[in-house]
């Protein structure tokens, strides 16, 4: 027994030999070593309070936070192996002084079984800048358009100041914090949560994971008022240079505008009057221009209801030169007043009319009726001519007197109108009336129309 089995020891060594490196041949094929890259493993930071305790941040750089990992193992076992397996860490706290740290890869499961876990992004880039902090109150913005017959009114957010921190070359740049409301339609106010969005001085949005805001959504109250057209008028003060006058026409452009608001002032107001004590004409000889801001004169509560009009109105106070003018006011319109108890009194020498110099502007003069113009004497106050003087109380005889015009506004009397009047006792004369107005009685003979 022994002969046989020593007998082609040698052969059967070999062939045993074979058989193993067979069966290993055969094993390797159906397992074989492989690797395999699993891509969008995250890197874990390690001892980031080494630089956060410095009054510092960093940013990671060029996406090296992000890599691929190439395992190498069996092909049964990397079949069990998914990125989740697999752990990538940085330690800042033995970060280089080019900014950069190592970057380690391992396999959590399996590890014994792995026979190399590679990082093929050897290094996270990192960039380290001083910590700054900001405080940037919050504006409130609206987009969209009320509803016709409104507008948007005030605003009362929650919260109106944020604050930011971050790397200072972002805190820098920072202009305002902004939080919009649609108020699309609106005819009632408006009540919105609303993200608070910050910007830099170009008008660009900031979005960067670099920065932390004490403040990221507020509530937001926007009024929403009714709107409605008023009318605009002025006064006017002071007078013009000798020789003009003030035509009494005030134009104010616009017209009217468009106002906003709520309550009982709004529902009332009608329009608004420029005081006079704003458009002064005094020494004027020509128009009075004025630019002047409406919203001086909007009551409390009342806005401007139309954002591309800043309230500039133009009122313009009209000035004309004076002219003068003789017209005939008949003698029949003149009447003497306050005629003593049994005397009657009537004019001397005075004709049929009485010829006046009167100063107006030309548009006045032109629509003047001289036979509109009335004339009265006061007759106690009448001056008694030579003869008389001295002498207490009336007598017959000759008297001065001054006419007191009644003309139309606008027009003056530039005489004085003085004219001689007959006073006579004679109880039963025809001019004497019973309440003590004469009516002038005119020479048969017409007179002359002189002064």
């Amino acid at each position: 027994m022994k002969q046989k089995l020593t007998n082609n020891l040698g052969l059967k060594l070999i062939s045993v030999a074979l058989s193993i490196i067979l069966w290993l041949v055969v094993v390797s094929i159906d397992d074989p070593v492989i690797s395999r890259t699993f891509a969008g493993i995250e890197v874990e930071v390690l001892n980031a309070d080494s630089i956060t305790s410095q009054g510092k941040v960093y940013e990671i750089l060029d996406g090296s936070n992000m890599i691929s990992v190439t395992v190498t193992a069996k092909r049964s076992v990397l079949e069990k192996i998914s990125r989740d397996y697999i752990k990538a860490t940085a330690d800042l706290k033995e970060m280089t002084i080019l900014n950069s740290a190592t970057i380690d890869a391992k396999v959590t499961r399996y590890s014994d079984l792995v026979s190399s876990v590679t990082p093929l992004t050897k290094n996270l880039k990192v960039a380290i800048e001083d910590l700054e902090k900001r405080q940037l109150s919050i504006n409130v913005e609206t987009i969209g358009t009320p509803a016709k017959g409104y507008v948007v009114g005030s605003n009362s957010p929650s919260v109106n100041i944020t604050s930011v921190s971050g790397p200072a070359s972002i805190v820098s740049k920072l202009s305002r914090a902004v939080a919009t409301v649609d108020v699309s339609g609106a005819t009632s106010d408006r009540r919105a949560s609303s993200k608070v969005v910050l910007y830099d001085g170009n008008g660009d949005v900031v979005n960067s994971p670099m920065l932390t805001m004490g403040v990221t959504d507020i509530i937001v109250d926007v009024d929403i008022l009714e709107t409605k057209e008023i009318s605009l008028t002025a006064a006017i003060s002071g007078v013009p240079e000798e020789g003009y006058a003030a035509t009494g026409m005030v134009s104010v452009q616009p017209e009217t505008i468009l106002v906003a608001g709520s309550g009982s002032t709004y529902n009332s107001l009608e329009s608004i009057t420029i005081p006079a004590d704003d458009v002064s004409v005094n020494g004027a000889s020509e128009d009075v221009i004025l630019h002047l801001d409406i919203n001086d004169y909007l009551p409390g509560g009342i806005r401007l209801a139309e954002d591309d009009f800043d309230g500039t109105v133009t009122v313009t106070a009209y000035i004309g030169k004076l002219e003068n003018a003789l017209i005939d006011v008949p003698s029949a319109n003149i009447t003497i007043d306050n005629i003593p108890e049994d005397f009657s009194a009537s004019l001397i020498d005075i004709g049929g009319t009485r010829r006046i110099e009167v100063q107006g502007l030309n548009e006045n003069l032109s629509v003047l009726d001289p036979s509109s113009i009335t004339g009265n004497i006061d007759a106690s106050s009448m001056t008694p001519r030579e003869e008389h003087e001295g002498v207490e109380g009336f007598h017959n005889g000759s008297y001065d007197a001054v006419i007191k015009w009644n003309v139309p506004a606008g027009i003056t009397v530039v005489n004085s109108s003085m004219v001689e009047v007959g006073l006579f006792q004679s109880p039963d004369t025809e001019a004497n009336r019973g309440d003590g107005t004469a009516i002038v009685a005119v020479p048969e003979n017409g007179g002359g129309g002189g002064q």
